[in-house]
């Protein structure tokens, strides 16, 4: 199963504290297509973990996902993270190369259409 190594938010973005309408629709993509599991619950939040990789989760009900943002999750294997998220039901986008920080990277996204999401999955190219 692919590791997820580290997060980094693209827009700002608080991971520990990503505002979702709903917290057992998050939940339950986080865990069916992204492969996280629930650290912790609360009754307005959440904690999921992946290997190194924490998200935190908190109902906001007039949350707007046009005004959502993004982050990049590097992994260690790009291409069975692509096949394992299609397997779970998701909709994983083509490969491709983009650059940041000076190094160009492996990647593909993925949109969580209920809380407008992105995430960008990576690898060093």
């Amino acid at each position: 199963m692919t590791r997820f190594l580290a997060a980094y938010p693209i827009s700002d973005e608080d991971l520990t504290a990503l505002p979702v309408r709903t917290l057992d629709a998050a939940i339950a993509f986080h865990e069916r297509v992204l492969g996280f599991t629930v650290a912790q619950r609360e009754m307005t939040g959440a904690a999921l973990s992946r290997d190194a990789v924490r998200v935190g989760l908190v109902m906001q009900a007039d949350h707007d996902p046009a005004r959502a943002g993004s982050m990049a999750i590097e992994v260690d294997e790009l291409d069975a993270l692509h096949a394992e998220i299609a397997e779970a039901g998701g909709s994983p986008g083509k490969f491709g190369i983009d650059a940041w920080g000076g190094r160009s990277h492996r990647t593909f996204f993925v949109r969580e259409d209920e809380n407008g999401y992105c995430y960008c999955f990576f690898t060093p190219a």
